[in-house]
């Protein structure tokens, strides 16, 4: 009787410290993204900034910009710090403009920005 006390009390303990070990899953990185202007002229600078969730400091931001199918990074990056970002790039073409900033696999929603 003794023996299938302990052997009961055993498996009860190994259950419960297998349960305590499982971390839940960390969330997913995430970023966000807001420009200072969506409707710009040709050679205005635009600010982006953002927060990120999930993301190292010092980690580096890229702005992006869809070309047809593709997103093509710019040279405009910047180091998270506090938690946010801030960068700009300058618009040297007419036409609407849609931009992301990434992140390793994190990537913001989309931005539009009209340069006339």
């Amino acid at each position: 009787m003794r023996i299938a006390t302990v052997a009961v009390a055993s498996a009860a303990l190994v259950a419960a410290g297998a349960t305590a070990a499982v971390a839940a899953p960390a969330p997913a990185p995430s970023i966000t993204i807001k420009a200072s202007a969506t409707t710009v002229k040709l050679g205005d600078v635009v600010t982006f900034s953002g927060k990120v969730d999930g993301i190292k400091e010092g980690s580096k931001v890229t702005l992006q910009v869809k070309d047809g199918k593709k997103w093509v990074s710019l040279p405009a990056t910047t180091k998270v710090s506090k938690s946010a970002y801030k960068l700009g790039d300058k618009f040297d073409k007419k036409g609407v403009e849609v931009l992301r900033v990434k992140d390793g696999s994190a990537v913001s929603k989309n931005v539009s920005v009209t340069v006339r």
